[in-house]
């Protein structure tokens, strides 16, 4: 494969993360929910299938919010319906954030459309080419993941501009 044809696979990667973003973006208007909102729901559901639910300080370093803009965001979404601030038995300071029966309904109204469309997409590749698309998913999700991270590390040691 050539740099031009390299070139032209990272652009469609691009483009797609912009398609996503876009219909996020869409999704979250139909139903009155912010873009931080629903990566905020993607993360607990994440979490939930690990078995586990987050706390507060799990998803302000997640979604790389402030503490005061996670609780505005847990606000809002307490307000909506879509999550419970639950107490730790154990410990009553500690609050773990868990999605609502309504959240996983309207989750259900907004992604089933995109869900479909993806898996009508991936009916069309076998096995063989299946595994080579999980892998470079996986491997580029990484790739994101690192890039950031080196910014970011880069951005920290670097000194303030006068």
């Amino acid at each position: 494969m050539s740099a031009r044809e390299h070139h032209h696979v990272v652009r469609l990667l691009q483009e797609f993360g912009q398609a996503s973003d876009r219909y996020v973006e869409s999704t979250g208007a139909i139903y009155g929910t912010h873009r931080t909102d629903m990566n905020a729901l993607s993360i607990i559901i994440n979490y939930e299938q690990r078995g586990l639910l987050p706390s507060p300080r799990d998803l302000s370093r997640e979604l790389q919010l402030s503490s005061p803009a996670t609780t505005a965001m847990l606000d809002r979404l307490e307000k909506l319906g879509m999550i419970e601030r639950q107490r730790s038995d154990r410990d009553r300071r500690v609050i773990r954030i868990a999605m609502t029966s309504k959240a996983r309904a309207k989750g259900r109204e907004m992604f089933m459309p995109l869900g479909f469309k993806m898996l009508d997409i991936l009916s069309g590749y076998d096995e063989e080419q299946l595994q080579v698309i999980s892998k470079f998913m996986a491997e580029a999700v990484a790739g994101v993941d690192s890039a950031r991270e080196e910014v970011v590390t880069q951005r920290a040691t670097k000194p303030a501009a006068p």
